[in-house]
Parts: C-alpha cells; structure tokens; sequence
C-alpha cells in the first residue's frame, strides 16, 4: 500500500516527540554563569598582560634613562678633565704614575677620572661615569659607564736660535751681556747637556753696534737669518699661535708686576694670584724659595707695552707692544714681544731666549744697556714650553667607550 510522502514525514516527526516526552531533555540552568566566568578570566588575563607590558616598558625606559645619564657624566669628567687642566702633571708627574679626581654633577650622577701618564707627551684618561634613578633602595637602578681617551700636551715649538732672536737692529753697551752659550740657571737639575747657540740672531737686513766684543758670546757671536725678519716667526710656534697662546694665558694684565710667589693655606701653589709668576728659585741657593710653585709655568699676557720691575717668575711672557728691562726683575723661559726690547736700569736677569718681532727696524732698534744679563738656557725654553702647554684629544682613535 502506497503511504504519501508528508504522511511519512509526518509520523516521523510524531514518533520523535513522543521519544522526547518519554526520555525528556534536561534543564541546562548555570550555563550563563559558566560564559561569565570565561569572560572574567579572559579580561584578567588581559589586564595582566597589560600590567606585565606597562611595567617591562616602565623598566625598559628607566633603565635607558640611567644609562644614558651615565654616559652624560662619563662624557662630562672625560670633557672637564680638559677644560680644568692645570698643567701641573705636565713636570710633575712621572711616566706610569697615575692620579685621581672626582665631580658630581647635580641631579645627574659622579664621574671619577684617572689620569695615567704614558710617557712624556701623552696621558691615558678614564672616565667613569655612575648615575641612579628611583629613591628607594628596592626600586632604585644603578648604571655605570666607562669611556677613556688619549691627550696629548700641545706643546709650542720655538724657532729661537740663539739667546736674542729680532728682526731689527741691535745695540749692546755698557755691562750687558748676551750669551749663546747653552747656562743651566742655579739650582736646577735634571737638566740635558744642550748645543750652544748664536747671541744675537738677526734679520738679513738688520745690523748690530757691541761696545764690547766680549759681553756677546756664542757659537756664533751673531747670525743673521730670514727667520728672524720673517713676521710668522713670532706669531707661529709649532701647534701653537700667538692667538692661542694669549687665549690660554693664565694671567692677563695691562702693567707686569712685581712677579712673587705665594701659596694657599694648605702649603700648595697660589696659582689664583696675578702676581703669582712661579718660583725659578731653588732652596740650595735661596732658603726663601717657595718651592710649591717649582712646576707652576704660567703664561702670562701683557696687553700694552710695559715695563719690567723688580720680582721673578718663569714660564712665557707675551708682551703686545714694547718691554723694558727695570733693576730687580729675573725670568726663567721665554719672552715673547710683538714690538721692542728698550734699555734697562739696573740688572735684570733672563735665563732662556727672547723673541723681539721689531715691528719697524728702520725706525727703532733693540737697545741692551745697562747691567742686563740675558743668558740662553735650552732647560729653562723646554720647561717653559712643556710646564704651561695644554691638553688635547690625539687626532686619530683618541676616543673609546670601554662599557
């Protein structure tokens, strides 16, 4: 017999509900609160995941900030170490001996600087810079970078030839006396056996009237050379100008004093005072001398012509216009003067080289009257030059950071 087709469908669907209603379906009550749980666990998990990333980022920039201003006071005691260069290890330090100092910058962290002489012209200087960031000793980080350098002492080189070195005329009366002859100044010691020199150097064109034969002496008695008329020789000193020696001069003034050394209360060398030229005195001639400023070779800068008084010093005087020797006066190293050398009253004693660029020979001529004595001292020029040269970086590979 033949059954349509919805009829069969029809009693499927009968015979199923009545299934149902004999087995029934469960009550699935509690299900919402399981999906909220999930929510609620998923949402906790994000917000950790949050946390953890904010808090890694939060160390990540402090720990970056520390770094950084660990480099910053590195860079700053290797920089300032420059800057405040004075010039004491130049003589005083011996090649392997070593030194320290410290700065503390404000709010920022300490730099501790060694210097290590390495031999006679170079010093290895170490920078380590330490900074903090956080007030609490748990959160609180510490960085500490190290970077060093090389220095070099920029020291002037001299193209002085004898015990006077001008482009004009020259004349020498009465008891002065020049000599070429290579003089170790009293006292001093350490010094090298050095070649003699000319007593007067001279520009091709220049002449010279010596009363006496014997107060100039040398090997030979006069020279004359281009080098003396040539302008560049008083204003070029190897790595070193006339510019930059009169920036760099420890002391500026417009009238030379009575040069004498002082020192502060804790017995070291007073190389704040204008007056303060050093001390070329040693004790086994002079029981006065102040020997804390043996090694103190200022440059000192005249602005105007002056004249000499009494008093000492040592180091390099530049004078921008014309100088005269005054009874009393003693320098160890060299004198630089843009114009001329006039007449002395008095004795007045030099021990190293002067350089007297005689702007005008025509019209004015180097005049050594008197009882001045200008003996050329090669230890006395080489102290001079290396005790007041300053520091700077070596051109190539003179900076690294070591951490």
């Amino acid at each position: 017999m033949h059954i349509p087709i919805s009829q069969r469908w029809s009693q499927v669907y009968s015979r199923a509900f009545r299934a149902a209603e004999r087995g029934g379906i469960r009550s699935r009550r509690g299900f919402a609160m399981f999906m909220a749980l999930g929510a609620l666990v998923i949402v906790a998990v994000l917000i950790a995941g949050s946390s953890f990333v904010t808090t890694q980022e939060a160390r990540l920039g402090q720990n970056q900030l520390v770094q950084s201003r660990a480099m910053a006071a590195a860079e700053y005691g290797l920089n300032r170490i420059q800057a405040d260069w004075d010039k004491t290890p130049n003589l005083q330090m011996a090649n392997g001996a070593f030194f320290d100092t410290n700065y503390t910058i404000a709010n920022q962290g300490t730099a501790m600087v060694r210097y290590l002489r390495l031999n006679n012209e170079t010093f290895w200087i170490v920078s380590e810079g330490r900074a903090t960031v956080g007030n609490s000793t748990s959160a609180a980080r510490t960085a500490v970078k190290r970077v060093g350098a090389i220095l070099r002492l920029r020291i002037p080189t001299i193209k002085t030839e004898g015990a006077v070195t001008t482009g004009g005329n020259v004349v020498v009366k009465g008891a002065g006396q020049i000599r070429g002859n290579n003089n170790t100044a009293p006292g001093w010691t350490g010094c090298a056996a050095g070649p003699d020199k000319a007593g007067l150097v001279i520009g091709p064109n220049a002449t010279t009237s010596i009363q006496k034969a014997e107060n100039v002496t040398g090997t030979p008695q006069v020279t004359q050379s281009a080098l003396a008329a040539d302008s560049n020789t008083y204003v070029r000193f190897g790595d070193e100008t006339w510019t930059a020696l009169v920036a760099g001069a420890n002391i500026t003034v417009t009238v030379l004093s009575d040069g004498a050394p002082t020192t502060n209360a804790d017995g070291s060398c007073n190389k704040s005072s204008i007056t303060n030229y050093g001390e070329p005195w040693r004790t086994a001639q002079h029981s006065d001398a102040v020997t804390a400023c043996n090694n103190y070779f200022p440059i000192i800068y005249v602005s105007q012509t002056t004249s000499s008084h009494g008093g000492r010093g040592q180091g390099i005087l530049i004078v921008n216009g014309d100088f005269s020797f005054n009874a009393g006066f003693e320098w160890h190293g060299l004198i630089i003067v843009k114009d001329d050398i006039t007449k002395a009253n008095g004795h007045a004693t030099v021990y190293g080289g002067i350089m007297a660029r005689n702007a005008d020979p025509a019209a004015d001529e180097q005049d050594f009257n008197g009882t001045v004595d200008i003996l050329y001292s090669a230890c006395s020029l080489e102290r001079a030059m290396r005790g007041s040269a300053q520091v700077v970086q070596a051109r190539h590979r003179a900076w690294t950071e070591i951490y």
